[in-house]
């Protein structure tokens, strides 16, 4: 059994995340609704879920702000929990002044038993999904580069002005538990993570439940939960699950509020408001929510023929709605907005250029589809024929989905060859035709009240949707927010048909099949390939940072050394890295293109991360990185020292720590240098000057490599790649014994070119070179190592002068070299 230290961790953040979610959010839950529905418990927690993280970080956010304008540390446990305080007591006053007006009602129906197995698989996937977010640390990339890693920033007491892009909702939460228990820690402040996706399924069962019933309530977060992917992003941290807490809630009362009764329209309508600027404080693609109220009004506008008085009542729903959700759902962007940031910042364009836009994100749509074809078809009893017709439009609607899946065809995994072409577009607008054509005359299917609320759900899901599939579909996960409501309908349809007691007696047993997966899916990976729950070599920490960032971690480790060996934190270029941070919050780490040899020594950095990740920055930005000065120079040992690497497999990641870059603007010494030429001056064509040059050791050996050492200058500025060629020049021969083509300060990742190099720098060059065993060279012959340079533009060698004289177009380095022994 892996060490049970994470246990203890987390407990630590259990009854700070009780306080912030119950202790503020259930007096407000029951401050803000009726009493006719304080009997409905899954509401009241599912609004204390919601409100309780609002209050506290709103507060959170008016002390970090007001902190950092003030330079005061205002984010303390003394400011925070005496502001929440009066937040609880406020909620809790207004419930108490209004309870004597709560009138129990009598017990619900007894729940059948698909609906027990349903409440039974949900809560041991919820159990499984607590454990396995106390056990592991944050280790997703988003959740280091962002939600984590302001997690940490903030427990500092504020909120720098220099944040920006995604609102805290999320970040505030982490920080707040870990300011409570007064440290950093990971397993504490992920409790608040479970509660979220807690309040998640109680949405999607409040949206199903409000609109129709309670199975299919059940149903929907059935779906919902039990959906595998989300049993593996479930535990991860980023803001996929609260979003789809916040955006669901918000569409179960604006639904209500738009289908319901007008006694209780303007209550639904506030409370959706207040979800929707929930969402929005989380992430600004909630923002897709208030273009589907826009487009279910102008729906409303057609259907009514624009008469005033038929389109009002929800017009004020819309009005009620959007009044409600201002003030948290506005207060971030205004914030970035005050303090010249960008209001929103869009993803690069080369995230939208990843959009994949295949048939596999049609799924639910697709299984509403067919499950509702299937149940009305049977439920209405159509003819055979047009049942047949409708089965060909399924197999129809199918082919066009399965033509783009990568798992059946690889060689549609990547845009564009992803995108769903025009003939297969065509199949599923035909698929769903003709089950359309085949429902047609089945009675009042259209006008029922099932059809009618799956319209509006869609409706409202349906600019997220396109946003989502258009610009960002090159993951699931991303659409997880409207998948409540996709599911809706597929809910409705499937309650429909449990009502066939043929179908119900066999229920349960599809209910084990098809959601025991779901259950198990948060203890595996995501190729389901291993188990990664409980792991017992993961008892540490960094283990598991390790376990998912490897080499990121690697480096960490080298930056760790480098403080514990100077007692003094280092300066890092990271080009393109943004989860450093995240280990090492307060540390100076820039992210600068850097180029130049000059610019890196202008941002004082004592050390360069060089990785897949720099590679990337600086391709998207269109350079070659190894065509730049700083790049090229890293095999220069004079300057960097290499002192981590690894490679996971996948990418390779380098830490270097700088040298004394003065070197590269001094001649070279004689401790590194003993056959240094104090006299002569030797110079190739008009651009090079050799200052120095040495061969190690004096004699040669097959077996033995030998290090061929050169100090240059350059005259002036460079045009030419100029290539060293090192020789053994058999002397009674008169011929080549062998040649090397030397790059000068070659390395992995390229060498550094002479037309880098600045004029009047000095660039010393060590190459290790081996005689290969299938050379003639033979013991005790005359032989004497040459230095040419070579242009290959020109295909030539550059003349020689040693002080001003002509010597041909080599400069003997060692004469008579021994073959030894």
């Amino acid at each position: 059994m892996a060490s049970l230290y994470w246990i203890e961790d987390a407990l630590a953040g259990i009854l700070p995340t009780l306080w912030m979610y119950l202790g503020l959010g259930l007096p407000w839950a029951l401050a803000l609704l009726s009493t006719r529905r304080w009997h409905s418990r899954p509401t009241i927690i599912a609004l204390a879920l919601a409100l309780g993280p609002a209050w506290m970080t709103a507060w959170m956010l008016i002390l970090g702000v007001a902190g950092a304008q003030l330079h005061l540390r205002l984010l303390t446990i003394e400011w925070i929990l005496s502001g929440s305080a009066v937040i609880a007591v406020s909620g809790g006053l207004i419930a108490w002044r209004k309870h004597h007006r709560f009138v129990p009602k009598s017990a619900p129906p007894p729940l059948a038993l698909d609906e027990k197995l349903l409440i039974a698989m949900m809560t041991a996937a919820v159990v499984l999904r607590w454990i396995h977010t106390a056990f592991w640390t944050f280790t997703n990339y988003d959740v280091l580069w962002v939600y984590g890693f302001q997690g940490r920033l903030y427990y500092e007491g504020l909120i720098p002005h220099s944040i920006d892009y995604y609102p805290p909702f999320v970040q505030l939460q982490y920080a707040y538990v870990q300011i409570l228990i007064g440290e950093i820690n990971d397993h504490a402040a992920r409790m608040v993570i479970p509660m979220m996706h807690i309040g998640s399924i109680l949405a999607a069962y409040l949206l199903g439940k409000g609109l129709i019933n309670r199975r299919v309530g059940l149903v929907a977060a059935a779906l919902w939960s039990l959906h595998p992917l989300v049993g593996q992003w479930s535990f991860i941290g980023d803001l996929e699950i609260p979003l789809t807490f916040s955006f669901t809630l918000a569409a179960a009362f604006f639904l209500r509020a738009w289908l319901g009764k007008t006694e209780s329209r303007r209550q639904d309508a506030l409370l959706a408001g207040l979800m929707l600027g929930i969402a929005l404080f989380t992430k600004p693609t909630a923002g897709a929510f208030v273009w589907g109220i826009l487009l279910m009004f102008g729906a409303e506008l057609l259907r009514t023929r624009f008469r005033i008085r038929q389109w009002m009542p929800r017009f004020r729903v819309v009005l009620w709605t959007g009044l409600a959700a201002v003030p948290l759902g506005c207060v971030w962007y205004l914030r970035n907005g005050l303090l010249g940031h960008e209001i929103i910042t869009l993803p690069p364009e080369i995230w939208l250029s990843l959009a994949r836009r295949s048939g596999d994100y049609l799924n639910w749509l697709a299984l509403a589809a067919i499950v509702g074809f299937l149940i009305c078809g049977r439920r209405h009893g159509i003819s055979s024929k047009r049942f047949a017709i409708g089965i060909i439009g399924i197999l129809l609607l199918l082919a066009g989905i399965l033509a783009s899946n990568a798992s059946l065809f690889p060689e549609r995994l990547d845009p564009p060859d992803s995108y769903i072409r025009p003939l297969e577009a065509i199949g599923i607008a035909l698929g769903l035709g003709l089950m359309g054509w085949s429902l047609r005359r089945v009675e009042n299917w259209r006008a029922s009240r099932a059809v009618i609320i799956s319209f509006w759900a869609l409706l409202l899901a349906l600019p997220y949707f396109a946003t989502w599939f258009y610009s960002y579909s090159y993951h699931h996960r991303l659409g997880f927010a409207i998948v409540p409501l996709l599911c809706l309908p597929t809910a409705i349809a499937l309650d429909k048909g449990l009502s066939n007691r043929r179908i119900r007696g066999g229920w349960p047993i599809i209910i084990l099949l098809l959601g025991l997966p779901g259950v198990v899916s948060v203890a595996v990976d995501v190729k389901w390939s291993s188990v990664t729950l409980l792991q017992e070599s993961l008892d540490s920490p960094d283990k598991k940072y390790q376990a998912f960032n490897p080499s990121l971690v690697e480096m960490v480790f080298g930056l760790r050394n480098y403080m514990d060996e100077n007692s003094q934190q280092p300066v890092v270029l990271a080009p393109g890295e943004q989860r450093l941070p995240f280990f090492f919050p307060h540390m100076t780490i820039i992210s600068k293109l850097a180029q130049g040899l000059d610019e890196y020594e202008d941002l004082g950095a004592t050390h360069l991360i060089y990785g897949a990740k720099a590679r990337e920055a600086y391709q998207q930005a269109g350079i070659d990185p190894a065509q730049t000065q700083l790049v090229a120079s890293l095999g220069r040992q004079n300057l960097f020292s290499k002192k981590r690497q690894h490679y996971d497999g996948t990418h390779s990641y380098e830490l270097y720590q700088s040298k004394d870059m003065t070197r590269r603007h001094t001649p070279p010494s004689r401790s590194h240098f003993p056959t240094l030429h104090d006299a002569q001056k030797i110079v190739f064509g008009d651009d090079l000057r050799l200052l120095a040059e040495g061969l190690h050791p004096p004699w040669i050996f097959k077996e033995e490599p030998i290090t061929l050492q050169t100090a240059w200058q350059a005259l002036q500025p460079l045009t030419r790649d100029y290539r060293l060629v090192f020789e053994l020049f058999d002397r009674d021969a008169q011929t080549v014994g062998h040649q090397w083509i030397v790059q000068p300060s070659q390395h992995r990742h390229g060498y550094y070119a002479t037309p880098l190099w600045d004029a009047g720098e000095t660039v010393s060059d060590l190459a290790i070179v081996r005689i290969p065993e299938s050379s003639d060279i033979a013991r005790g012959a005359n032989y004497v190592m040459r230095l040419r340079v070579f242009d290959p533009l020109a295909e030539a060698y550059l003349p020689v002068e040693i002080d001003g004289r002509p010597t041909g177009d080599f400069l003997e380095l060692v004469g008579n070299l021994r073959v030894g022994p």
